[in-house]
């Protein structure tokens, strides 16, 4: 397959898939959960309580900042589908860019802590901002093997998916193999933000990776795309 028709199937996958759900403030959608503190031009300042077994639907939260008063174990679904666990200890510190995602508490304690928002347009939910923006950044990486060695290529980039779907800004990232050059790869990937996927590029697991396709003779190409809003 040419370079042309790998980027014109790569287009149609990006097509294809639907721009993540808008969520509600978790303030004004569960108040049985959050309770403003301190709010004022900067930050907002929120107790928040998930008890055990309970649930959430879709909600949207400003970059923020959690401190753990009560450990959890709480299992996130975001708006393609794909779900993460998040396990805390009492007195953890979390950081988090702006997030829209459901939430389970499958723990066995009632998770507590107090999330500090930061109120910067950077930071905003999609809800807050003009409902025509998409924040996020979309991400098509085209790798190329060795003929006859795509099983290695293949192994190997499968084993990044785990740590880098683990990473607070990554949305998705997925691998997609040609059917005519098996040697051809396509990652497509969903970000927070450009700052997200660029501390993607510092972690070490990609670091290595990096160094190990210029080892192999593996090319990388990494194009990035914006939704056009209608």
């Amino acid at each position: 397959m040419s370079r042309s028709k790998t980027l014109a199937a790569a287009l149609v996958t990006l097509a294809a898939v639907a721009a993540p759900a808008r969520g509600q403030d978790p303030v004004a959608k569960y108040p049985e959960n959050y309770k403003v503190l301190l709010e004022n031009e900067r930050v907002r300042v929120i107790d928040f309580r998930l008890l055990k077994g309970a649930t959430e639907e879709f909600h949207a939260h400003r970059t923020h900042v959690v401190y753990v008063i009560t450990g959890f174990k709480i299992r996130f679904t975001f708006p393609d589908g794909r779900t993460a666990i998040r396990e805390t200890r009492d007195g953890d510190t979390l950081f988090s860019p702006a997030v829209t995602h459901a939430s389970e508490n499958i723990g066995q304690t009632d998770a507590h802590g107090i999330l500090v928002e930061l109120k910067d347009t950077a930071g905003a939910p999609a809800s807050a901002n003009n409902p025509h923006d998409d924040p996020l950044l979309y991400a098509v990486t085209l790798i190329r093997g060795i003929e006859g060695k795509e099983d290695d290529l293949r192994q190997h980039l499968l084993s990044l998916a785990a740590p880098t779907r683990a990473e607070p800004g990554c949305i998705r990232y997925d691998l997609y193999q040609s059917p005519e050059r098996k040697n051809h790869f396509m990652r497509y990937e969903i970000w927070t933000s450009p700052e997200a996927l660029e501390a993607h590029k510092a972690m070490p697991h990609l670091r290595a990776s990096f160094e190990k396709r210029q080892r192999e003779g593996w090319t990388t190409e990494i194009l990035t795309w914006r939704r056009v809003p209608e």
